[in-house]
């Protein structure tokens, strides 16, 4: 995911459905972090199709299982509008489906449905970005027949660059990674923030906070900062730890992310203060889980 794509796509005017707040929270600030502001919420696809009617929308991003009408329903009733005299809506507007359960199944019924594309939980803003990018910027040929109404489900694979052209793009990737890489590291620390603004955490936000510690400590990993991976992997252990002793504290996950966010700005400036950002994590797992292990 380059600068110049997350521009492609910043400006879009987006629709989240979702019937749970915790999960439109947590995607509402993926969004804005990757540059998204132009954003109108729903919490039932009843609601998402009378948005559509009075308001301009770009991209719609809705959830799989919800009350009443699902994701898959809203997807078909969007596909469906083609075949309409008066079309309220654009029937052929980019369509991302999210949801727990990550089967064939459902991508079988999401595709079927005319969705563009398929995000599981948990989400991290790496996954979100790859995805928007691919159903924003990569828009495939809309299919109108009997038996299916939707964006062409046969890939474009383009050809490989060769010679100096393909040199040139491995060295402009090597250039963006670490910015890349450090932008996605702070829009996930910032979910855990956001996550720990909640009294208690439900089952999906812990495995979305597992997610983030993988990740982070994956790219941590490729951009060679030893630090950052120590962090995510004391989120991984207090996680880990927490949830078999059965209480997961939000002030512990809140401090990851603020101190994740540390971290990426301290990178390069003041190694002693790092090394005590870390440090401070490390003992703050050990005393939390050490004294309910006691008690």
């Amino acid at each position: 995911m380059t600068e110049t794509k997350v521009q492609d796509f910043a400006n879009k005017r987006v629709l989240l459905v979702d019937d749970h707040t915790h999960i439109r929270t947590i995607f509402t600030s993926i969004l804005n972090g990757l540059g998204m502001f132009r954003l109108s919420t729903a919490d039932r696809s009843d609601r998402a199709l009378s948005t559509l009617q009075t308001e301009p929308v770009d991209l719609v991003i809705t959830d799989f299982n919800m009350p009443g009408l699902s994701g898959i329903g809203l997807a078909q009733r969007i596909r469906q509008e083609i075949r309409s005299k008066n079309p309220r809506f654009n029937p052929s507007i980019p369509i991302i489906m999210i949801t727990s359960f990550g089967t064939k199944k459902c991508l079988v019924a999401a595709r079927d449905a005319g969705v563009d594309e398929f995000l599981a939980k948990p989400f991290t803003t790496l996954g979100v970005a790859e995805r928007i990018d691919s159903a924003v910027n990569m828009q495939r040929p809309f299919i109108v027949s009997d038996n299916y109404i939707g964006p062409c489900r046969r890939r474009k694979v383009d050809p490989i660059l060769s010679g100096l052209k393909r040199r040139e793009a491995d060295r402009m990737a090597i250039m963006n990674e670490f910015d890349i890489e450090r932008n996605l590291m702070q829009g996930d620390a910032q979910i855990l923030i956001d996550i720990a603004g909640y009294d208690e955490f439900e089952e999906a936000s812990t495995a979305t906070i597992t997610r983030i510690g993988e990740i982070t400590a994956a790219r941590a990993q490729r951009i060679r900062d030893g630090l950052l991976e120590r962090a995510a992997m004391s989120l991984l252990k207090y996680t880990s730890l927490a949830t078999a002793q059965g209480k997961l504290e939000t002030d512990i996950v809140e401090m990851h992310g603020y101190a994740v966010k540390q971290l990426l700005d301290l990178a390069g400036k003041d190694l002693n203060l790092s090394n005590q950002v870390v440090d401070s994590l490390e003992r703050a797992v050990v005393k939390r889980t050490r004294v309910r292990h006691l008690a």
